[in-house]
C-alpha cells in the first residue's frame, strides 16, 4: 500500500502489469456503453468514526486485454444539503465530486475481460468531519485516451455514535397479483401459473417481510391457485389439479396472517378503461368481489378495498369520482401523480382531494425508495449500490431541518418479481428507520393537493376502447346466462372481470381469454333449448292449441319467459293481445323437460305460417337467439262441420219420408167367418 496526497489507497491486484497499450476508441466506447464499473462490497455500510477503514471491492467489465485505470472521487467535507441534491449527483446532472485520486493503475482486463478491485479508505481521507451524506465515485478510465468508460456514483453515509437523527418512519405497500391463467370457472389456458417463479418468490417475500409492510392481494391470483389444486381442463383435455396451488395458498395465509392486508380491485381491474369505456357496474363488482376473495381465500375479515392503489400510481378525476362513490377513501399513487406546486406546499406523503364522493386521501410513494425496490437484484452490484443509497436516502431524510417527513416505499409495477434475497438486504433494520403500516401515514396540515396529473401516455396505455366495447358485450350476455338458473349464483362475474385485468395491457393473450369465455357462455345458453324445432307443426281448424316443449340439461332448475310470435299474421297468428303470447313464469327442473300451451287462430282458410319462439329473461331480456318452429293450420274443422251438416240432413230428411209413408199406408182387413149350416153337415156316422 502507499499514499497518494493525503489519500491512502490499497492496490491489490496480483500480477498487474504497468504497460499501456494504447486502447482502440471504439473499444473505448463498447466499455462505456456497458457501464463496466460494478461494487460487490461496501463495509462499513455506515462508519461512525474518522479513523474507521471503509473497503469498497468491486469489478470492472470490458474488453479482454485492454486497459484500464481506477480512480476515486469525492467532495472533501462537502455533504449534500438534500435529497434532491442526492437526486441530481446520482444522474450527472450536478458535480459534487471535486477531489479525485488514482487508486488502481492502468491494468490489463483478463481473458474474460474482468478486472477484480479492492479499495480502502478512512471518512478523514475523504475530508469527512460532521455527520452527513457524502458523495463517492469509482470510476474506470481509458488505459490510453484517459476517457471515462464507467462510473459507480454511491454515498457515504458518516452517522458516528450520538448523532441525532430524527426517526424516518417508511411503511412498505407490496402487490401480489398475476396474470390470469382461467377463462371459465374450470378451464385454464395455461398451466405456468407456478412456472416463472414469481408466486414462490413473493411467498418467500411475505414470510420474511416485518409484520408492518402492507400487503396488497389480488384474490383472482388466490382463486387461480385454489382452483388448480383440483382437476381442471386445459385446451380442452382433463388435467390432474397441482397440490402446490392450494399448498401456496395456505402457506401465503400463515404468511400474512400478521400483516395488514389491502384487497386489491378483483385481478387488478383496469380501473380507468372500464370507467372511459362505460362499464358502469363493473367499478363496484371489481372492488366487491376482490375483498370478498381475498377474506374468504385467507380467512381473514378486515381485507378491504377503501384503500386502492391503480395501476402505474396515476388516476384521473373520473375514475376518483367512480370509486369515491363506492367507498374508496384513500388512494395510492406515485408521486408524480400529484403537481409539483402541491408537493412543494405540502409536507409529508398524504394529502386530500375532493370528489363527487366527497374527500379522498392521496398517499404518496417516495419515487426513489419505491425505485429502489424494483432493482433487479440479480444484476451484479445491484445489491451494494441499492442498499448504500437506501441507507443514504433515510439518513438524509432524517438529518434535514425540521421534523422527519413519513415515507411509502411501492414497486412501480404490480407484476413485480422480487428477489427474497435482494430484498432482505436491502431492507435490513436500520437504527435511524421505523417501518410502520400504511394507514398510519395520513395527511397534515394544509393537506389539499388540489388536482392530479393523468399524463397522456398512462391513458394512452389502457386497454383500448374496441377491446373494452368487445368486454361490455360479452358481460352482457353473462348476465344473461345467469339469469335463468333459479340457484342465483354469479358464474361468470369473476370471468368476465378477469378479462378486464390491467396486466392485459400492451399484450396479445386477452382475446384469446376472451373467446374462450364467450364459447362455455354460449355452450351453457345452449343446454336450455326448445325441443324438435325442426319438425313442423299442425293446428287443424280456425283456431287450436300448439305446445311447445323447453328442455333443461342443466344441473339446475331455470325459471323463465316464453314468447311466442308470428312472422306471417295473415296466415297463422298467435291468439293473444297485439299478436305476442308471454308465458310468464315458466319453469323447468333440472334434467327435465316442460311443455306449454299457445293458443293460436287461422285468419284464413289454412295456412302455414313460421313463428319465433323465444326464451326471455324475468326482466325481458333475450335468452340466445329466437328458435323458428313451422305451423301448418289444415283448415279440417271447417270441412267437417260441412260434412257432418250434409249427413244430419240427409239423416233428417230419411226420417221424414219413413214418417210420411207410414201414415199413408193402410193396414188390410180380414172377413168375418162364414156359419157353416147343419144341413149341409156331414151326417154322424156316415
Amino acid at each position: 500500500m502507499r499514499r497518494l496526497g493525503p489519500v491512502l489507497f490499497a492496490f491489490l491486484l496480483a500480477g498487474a502489469s504497468l504497460a499501456i497499450p494504447a486502447t482502440p476508441p471504439a473499444a473505448a466506447a463498447s466499455a462505456r456503453a456497458s457501464d463496466p464499473v460494478t461494487l460487490s462490497e461496501f463495509s462499513p455500510e455506515s462508519p461512525g468514526r474518522t479513523d474507521q477503514v471503509i473497503t469498497v471491492a468491486g469489478a470492472v467489465t470490458g474488453i479482454p486485454q485492454s486497459f484500464v485505470r481506477i480512480r476515486l472521487k469525492w467532495a472533501a467535507g462537502r455533504p449534500f444539503t438534500s435529497r434532491t441534491d442526492m437526486a441530481a449527483y446520482v444522474t450527472g446532472q450536478t458535480i459534487f465530486t471535486t477531489s479525485w485520486n488514482t487508486k488502481v493503475v492502468p491494468t490489463q482486463l483478463d481473458g474474460a475481460g474482468k478486472l477484480p478491485f479492492t479499495i480502502t479508505f478512512t471518512p478523514a481521507e475523504l475530508g469527512i468531519v460532521q455527520p452527513g451524506v457524502y458523495p463517492l465515485e469509482v470510476e474506470a478510465l481509458d488505459g490510453a485516451t484517459e476517457q471515462v468508460v464507467g462510473v459507480e456514483r454511491t454515498f457515504v453515509t458518516y452517522v458516528p455514535q450520538g448523532t441525532a437523527v430524527k426517526p424516518t418512519r417508511l411503511a412498505l405497500a407490496l402487490p401480489l397479483t398475476a396474470q390470469p391463467k382461467r377463462a371459465d370457472d374450470q378451464t385454464f389456458v395455461d398451466d405456468d401459473l407456478f412456472g416463472d417463479g414469481r408466486l414462490n418468490n413473493l411467498l418467500a417475500l411475505a414470510s420474511a417481510t416485518e409484520a408492518t409492510a402492507t400487503w396488497f392481494v389480488d384474490g383472482s391470483v388466490l382463486d387461480d391457485a385454489q382452483r388448480v389444486s383440483r382437476p381442471y381442463y386445459l385446451d380442452g383435455n382433463a388435467k390432474q389439479g397441482l397440490a402446490q396451488g392450494a399448498e401456496w395458498v395456505t402457506s401465503l395465509r400463515s404468511a400474512l396472517s400478521d400483516n395488514p392486508v389491502m384487497a386489491m380491485p378483483y385481478a387488478d381491474a383496469d380501473l380507468g378503461a372500464i370507467v372511459h369505456n362505460g362499464l358502469d357496474t363493473t367499478t363496484p363488482t371489481s372492488l366487491l368481489v376482490g375483498s370478498f376473495a381475498t377474506n374468504q381465500l385467507l380467512k381473514l375479515t378486515s381485507a378491504t378495498t377503501s384503500t386502492v392503489w391503480p395501476v402505474g400510481g396515476v388516476i384521473d378525476r373520473d375514475t376518483l369520482d367512480a370509486l369515491a362513490v363506492n367507498g374508496v377513501d384513500t388512494v395510492l399513487l406515485a408521486q408524480a401523480a400529484v403537481p409539483p406546486a402541491a408537493l412543494v406546499a405540502r409536507a409529508g406523503s398524504a394529502g386530500v382531494v375532493d370528489t363527487v364522493g366527497g374527500p379522498v386521501i392521496v398517499q404518496m410513494a417516495d419515487p426513489v425508495l419505491s425505485g429502489l425496490l424494483g432493482t433487479d437484484g440479480r444484476a451484479a452490484g445491484a445489491t451494494v449500490a441499492a442498499r448504500q443509497r437506501y441507507i443514504a436516502e433515510t439518513a438524509m431524510n432524517g438529518l434535514t431541518a425540521g421534523k422527519a417527513a413519513p415515507l411509502i416505499a411501492m414497486p412501480s409495477n404490480h407484476l413485480w418479481n422480487p428477489d427474497p434475497t435482494f430484498m432482505s438486504a436491502l431492507l435490513k433494520p436500520l437504527p435511524w428507520v421505523r417501518e410502520v403500516p400504511l394507514a398510519s401515514v395520513r395527511p397534515g396540515k394544509n393537506a389539499s393537493v388540489g388536482d392530479l396529473v393523468y399524463p397522456a401516455q398512462a391513458r394512452k396505455g389502457e386497454l383500448p376502447k374496441s377491446y373494452m366495447s368487445g368486454v361490455r358485450k360479452l358481460g352482457r350476455t353473462a348476465e344473461v346466462a345467469m339469469a335463468l338458473p333459479t340457484s342465483g349464483q354469479r358464474t361468470y362475474d369473476r370471468a368476465v372481470l378477469r378479462l378486464t385485468s390491467a396486466s392485459w395491457r400492451g399484450g396479445k393473450k386477452a382475446p384469446g381469454f376472451a373467446k374462450q369465455l364467450t364459447n362455455a357462455i354460449v355452450k351453457q345458453m345452449d343446454r336450455v333449448s326448445i325441443v324438435g324445432a325442426d319438425d313442423q307443426l299442425a293446428v287443424a281448424g280456425n283456431n287450436g292449441r300448439i305446445l311447445v316443449t323447453v328442455r333443461n340439461t342443466l344441473r339446475e332448475t331455470v325459471k323463465f319467459n316464453l314468447e311466442v310470435r308470428s312472422r306471417d299474421p295473415e296466415q297463422l297468428q298467435v291468439d293473444a293481445p297485439r299478436g305476442v303470447f308471454i308465458q310468464e313464469q315458466a319453469e323447468v327442473q333440472a334434467g327435465k323437460a316442460g311443455s306449454f300451451e299457445i293458443p293460436v287462430v287461422v285468419p284464413a282458410d289454412h295456412g302455414q305460417a313460421d313463428f319465433d319462439v323465444q326464451l326471455l329473461t324475468a326482466d325481458g331480456r333475450k335468452y340466445g337467439k329466437p328458435t323458428k318452429i313451422v305451423i301448418s293450420a289444415t283448415g279440417y274443422t271447417g270441412i267437417a262441420l260441412v260434412i257432418v251438416g250434409v249427413a244430419v240432413t240427409i239423416m233428417l230428411a230419411a226420417v221424414v219420408m219413413r214418417l210420411l209413408r207410414r201414415h199413408q199406408r193402410k193396414d188390410p182387413v180380414f172377413p168375418a167367418p162364414v156359419p157353416i149350416p147343419r144341413e149341409q153337415e156331414e151326417p154322424q156316422g156316415a
